[in-house]
């Protein structure tokens, strides 16, 4: 008996060892392996598992399919790399997209370019709220032009400064 087999053994919790040409139908070998007759079928047809006019040799079929689920395993570990980096940034992708998604329904996000018009509106508002104080004033407080005209230029020096660090 070899390491394999003992270990197949000790699966399936030390059932009888079968004879060496001891032959099973698709059905008998599905009960061991946890498959479909179909699947044993299309199996043998891949020419994965052994089989000789519909019957399959028990060992012969369990040991090609253990080696078959082997190799699918090792093709797995032993992957792309560059793939398996391009699926982890398209999953980070899809997450982000949907975080986006998310935040915007709950109002946390706002669309940068109605942010911008809007503020765009605001600050010329308040640029022109600005430029009419010296006439407001001058009404107001009965100053002459010249007063008037000295308060027009200190308010435009303050907005063109302001415009300036922007």
């Amino acid at each position: 008996m070899t390491l394999y087999d003992s270990e197949i053994e000790a699966v399936l919790g030390g059932a009888p060892e079968p004879e060496a040409s001891e032959t099973v139908t698709a059905a008998e070998l599905g009960e061991w392996l946890n498959l479909s007759p179909a699947r044993l079928h299309a199996l043998a047809r891949e020419g994965i598992i052994p089989w000789h006019e519909g019957r399959f040799d028990l060992r012969k079929a369990i040991r090609a399919y253990v080696e078959h689920v082997r190799a699918g395993q090792k093709g797995r570990l032993t992957s792309n790399p560059d793939l398996a980096a391009q699926k982890l940034r398209l999953a980070q992708e899809q997450a982000d997209k949907l975080a986006i998604a998310n935040a915007k329904t709950r109002g946390e996000l706002l669309d940068a370019k109605t942010v911008a018009a809007t503020w765009a509106r605001t600050l010329t508002d308040l640029r022109a709220a600005m430029l009419a104080i010296p006439q407001r004033v001058a009404g107001r407080c009965a100053l002459d032009r010249p007063t008037a005209g000295a308060l027009d230029d200190e308010i435009r020096a303050a907005l063109e400064a302001l415009a300036d660090e922007a």
